[in-house]
């Protein structure tokens, strides 16, 4: 059972090849769409799209099994709901603080983390950057 947490904002090509790579890792995926308030908490402001909305773009997607609420930062909370044994996550939580501490707190309950080829070309924050500013940003370097 594999396990994709994310926000969905702006539902665009990067979740969903994220989603179709995991699913083709694993006979189940479930997605956890974070709730309006914990990407509030996490990046200090509200989502564009709310998360009733979100939640449902994921389920229409037919490579999702199954979609449920992410409330917490901590992804032990989603495993004690919605037991999994592989969270996938982009690459471009490699190596990175967010990245290891994901990896021990996995650990703990023995889910092994998979990072998966982050899409440079398009992300929620310049999609968000156009629409505030009309200005595209530059997509990340590979």
């Amino acid at each position: 059972v594999g396990y994709v947490p994310g926000g969905f904002d702006m539902l665009h090509i990067g979740h969903v090849n994220i989603l179709r790579a995991a699913r083709e890792r694993c006979s189940r995926l479930i997605v956890g769409v974070a709730t309006d308030e914990s990407l509030i908490e996490m990046k200090g402001r509200p989502p564009v799209v709310p998360f009733r909305e979100r939640k449902e773009l994921v389920a229409q997607l037919r490579f999702v099994d199954d979609v449920v609420t992410d409330f917490s930062q901590d992804k032990r909370v989603a495993w004690q709901a919605h037991p999994f044994d592989l969270l996938f996550k982009g690459d471009d939580w490699l190596s990175t603080p967010k990245g290891q501490k994901l990896e021990s707190q996995m650990k703990e309950v023995g889910v092994r983390v998979v990072y998966l080829p982050y899409t440079p070309s398009t992300s929620s924050s310049m999609l968000r950057q156009f629409l505030t500013t009309g200005v595209a940003t530059e997509p990340a370097q590979a």
